[in-house]
């Protein structure tokens, strides 16, 4: 593929163009001065941050040397000849489409239907979470097949991140989630 039109090039830019137009939108939040709000409060400062964090990951993928990268891929893939054929189509593409399926499900049911609807929110982003690293892994199966390995982790990370984040707002930024 050539290098300047590589998909994390282009992801970069993307990602480098949202993040930039989430900086300008922030900008261009009223700043509620009016109302006597100190400006680290104002209702851009978050998603500006957010939008500068965007940005500095979309410079990363766009700026990024892949030829170590592609060789250590290179190394490391197996060929064609020694996979299975079908399991050759699977690696090609197909199972990424699934995966990625699997988690835009996820998360708009997360975000656009639940999330608000009455539920607690730690409880609604612990199941969010432990749904997530349940049914997507590294292996080839999506959903994934549970092991008492990926039960335990999940049980663990999903509602400590959920308390943590869940904290986070209510004590750093003063939003009480619902």
């Amino acid at each position: 593929m050539n290098k300047l039109l590589s998909a994390d090039r282009i992801g970069g830019l993307i990602w480098f163009v949202f993040g930039a137009a989430v900086v300008y939108g922030s900008w261009m939040m009223d700043r509620l001065e009016s109302l006597g709000i100190p400006p680290s409060t104002a209702p851009g400062v978050v998603p500006g941050l957010l939008g500068i964090g965007i940005i500095i990951f979309g410079l990363v993928l766009i700026l990024r040397r892949e030829a170590a990268s592609q060789t250590a891929f290179a190394d490391a893939a197996p060929t064609d000849d020694a996979m299975p054929a079908g399991e050759a189509a699977a690696s090609a593409g197909d199972f990424h489409w699934k995966r990625g399926a699997l988690s835009w499900l996820l998360c708009v049911t997360y975000g656009g239907v639940l999330l608000g609807g009455g539920l607690p929110y730690w409880l609604l982003t612990a199941a969010f979470l432990f749904l997530h690293l349940m049914l997507l892994d590294e292996s080839t199966d999506v959903p994934a097949r549970p092991n008492t390995r990926r039960l335990t982790t999940a049980a663990i990370i999903a509602p400590a991140f959920a308390t943590a984040v869940m904290l986070v707002f209510q004590y750093i930024f003063l939003v009480r989630l619902p």
